[in-house]
């Protein structure tokens, strides 16, 4: 009973860092390019890097989210993940501050996107279909 437990528990790990990173994606064209680059001014990102993560977010979030490559999708997340807390809020705090949030989220998404990137087994994916993989979880009988 335990297992099928922990493999409900990696499903909603994984449904979540794959919706919140696509909804996160999703805010960036859907607000423009020009108001995020306005948060990062005190980075020189050129625009293409930056129309370049929302893709990868957009993209990374769906296939986060029906489970097709989660190892390779999970490891780009957590470097995204990584980069944010390292380049833009490790100098803001844990918290943040009144004008920009701090990097707890950040933390907790690449904390998931660490754990599915090293543990690999998801249950309900596509590529347990695709794939027969060895080490791929087996879907629970209902």
């Amino acid at each position: 009973m335990k297992h099928k437990h922990q493999q409900l528990g990696v499903l909603f790990l994984r449904l979540f860092l794959g919706f919140t990173v696509f909804i996160h994606g999703l805010t960036k064209f859907k607000i423009g390019m020009g108001n995020t680059s306005i948060a990062l001014e005190t980075l020189t990102i050129p625009m293409s890097l930056l129309y370049s993560i929302g893709v990868i977010e957009v993209m990374g979030g769906i296939l986060l989210m029906i489970g097709f490559k989660v190892r390779v999708v999970a490891s780009v997340v957590a470097v995204l993940m990584l980069l944010s807390i390292t380049q833009l809020k490790l100098t803001i705090g844990f918290l943040g501050n009144s004008q920009m949030a701090g990097f707890e989220l950040d933390l907790a998404l690449l904390s998931i996107a660490a754990f599915l990137a090293l543990d690999g087994k998801t249950p309900f994916a596509i590529e347990n279909i695709t794939f027969q993989a060895d080490e791929c979880y087996e879907c629970p009988e209902v």
